[in-house]
């Protein structure tokens, strides 16, 4: 089926030249071990839904960058930018040693640019991705560099946006690079865009470039080495093709009620909202699958270790700062426990994640450096995406606040959760990607569902709250 995305321009955008604030201190930035376990895995997207500015908006935001159309103005605000951002707008570099095997990356401030793709969604409305249950399969064709990993960052963009017109709306949709990246970062960076898209000169909160590694590790060099046979170019992970991303929303009080459900039968008051809901969709899902019991699975949770440090990262630490931490556990003692056990789990696996561990970590790591491989992982295995502490709902370019957030193709994986705010505070909104079978299996759930609110909220009601 031909898609109904339709590609107008594209544009290599480099940074102004404006500001001179790091021009001489970036020119090479060294790859920590958080950058290179993300080589091999596809680069990762997430993207805004706005209603379409009106004509009087369009004229107002335009004067900022002297433009007369409203993708001319993201160009040009794009570009000032970029001029605090130079990673976003270089490219990885590569030195090879070819006696012992290995490649060693850096990413190279050159301004080759970052990419700005113009398109159109012929007869999308606003109203078929805000109040449809799945996330539409049209929304991926919104997000550029479909399918590129991550090291391919050699000869493609570090970042590159899609600017999608529908025909009462723009979807705005980044693919990020996560050697250069992780969420923390790249909301950093967003929201300096829309700052000065609304005519800003100086962005709120400057980044910190330099990488930084929080503690000295055996054998950690200023440029690490991988066998090449661990980051080998032609080895990419396919979904399968039954995938779908069903969209759920968590009411504030369905959130509050999964919360004090979860301590009250664990004795505790530790266990997070987040952590709680998590814990619920987890257990519904394995319930879901009917698997043996005595089968395995696998819940991930990316951590931010800005503040677990000590010292903490400087503000503003540009780059990844993120450990995976993981719970395995047979499906059975999943199941057999009551829900509160499940949270439990997750909290306290986080709550270990201190500055010891993650020097334990690593050290183990640098002995026999990895990099991540979707397709290695195991079955019944379930990795968290975004947070819901990203509120993205304050990013204004200057014509009014976000809508939605959807995420792309990038790394689509069974039991990939890709998590953000709703839009009362509180509430929560979960792509959570499966395959068919199993998300008819999920609806049919009266456990799952008696804390889903099952009805979409209406598009009329969406869009008061964000104008």
């Amino acid at each position: 089926m031909a898609s109904k995305v339709s590609i107008i321009s594209t544009w290599t955008v480099k940074a102004a030249g404006r500001s001179q604030h790091h021009t001489d201190n970036c020119k090479i930035i060294e790859l920590s071990p958080w950058d290179i376990l993300e080589l091999q895995i596809d680069y990762f997207q997430t993207g805004l839904l706005f209603l379409m500015p009106t004509f009087e908006q369009l004229r107002d935001i335009s004067k900022a960058t002297n433009t007369s159309s409203l993708i001319d103005h993201l160009r040009v605000s794009l570009s000032r930018a970029l001029d605090f951002f130079p990673p976003f707008c270089g490219r990885l570099d590569t030195t090879k040693d070819e006696q012992n095997g290995t490649t060693s990356f850096f990413i190279n401030c050159n301004n080759d640019g970052a990419q700005l793709i113009h398109a159109t969604a012929h007869g999308i409305r606003v109203s078929d991705i805000v109040e449809s249950d799945y996330n539409p399969y049209v929304v991926r064709d919104f997000f550029p560099l479909n399918g590129v990993q991550n090291l391919e960052a050699t000869s493609q963009p570090c970042f590159a946006v899609q600017v999608t017109e529908l025909e009462d709306g723009v979807f705005i949709g980044c693919s990020n690079n996560h050697v250069v990246v992780d969420g923390t970062s790249f909301w950093h960076f967003y929201n300096s865009w829309t700052e000065i898209s609304r005519g800003f000169n100086v962005i709120s909160k400057l980044p910190f470039l330099k990488r930084q590694f929080p503690f000295n590790i055996n054998h950690f060099s200023d440029r690490i080495s991988i066998p090449n046979e661990r980051v080998n170019a032609g080895h990419r992970f396919i979904p399968p093709p039954m995938l779908r991303e069903r969209v759920f929303h968590f009411a504030k009080e369905s959130v509050a009620k999964l919360k004090a459900k979860a301590n009250l039968e664990m004795s505790t008051t530790k266990i997070s909202s987040l952590q709680a809901v998590l814990a619920h969709v987890w257990r519904s899902v394995i319930r879901c699958r009917r698997l043996d019991l005595s089968e395995e699975t696998t819940f991930e949770v990316s951590i931010d270790m800005r503040e677990r440090l000590n010292p903490p990262l400087p503000e503003g630490f540009f780059g990844n700062a993120i450990c995976p931490a993981t719970v395995t556990i047979k499906t059975g003692e999943l199941l057999e426990h009551e829900f509160g056990w499940a949270a439990l789990q997750i909290n306290e696996t986080i709550a270990l994640h201190d500055q010891e561990k993650l020097k334990c970590i690593y050290e183990s790591w640098m002995n026999d450096p990895e990099v991540v491989k979707l397709g290695d992982l195991p079955s019944n295995y379930f990795m968290l995406n975004n947070s819901p502490r990203f509120d993205f709902y304050k990013y204004d370019f200057g014509w009014g606040k976000p809508i939605t957030h959807r995420g792309g193709i990038g790394n689509m994986l069974e039991g990939k959760i890709t998590v953000s705010p709703g839009q009362e505070e509180g509430s929560m909104i979960l792509e959570i990607c499966l395959s068919s079978e199993t998300i008819q299996a999920l609806e049919e759930d009266v456990i799952f569902g008696e804390f889903v609110t099952t009805l979409v909220v209406g598009l009329e009601r969406t869009i008061r709250a964000r104008i």
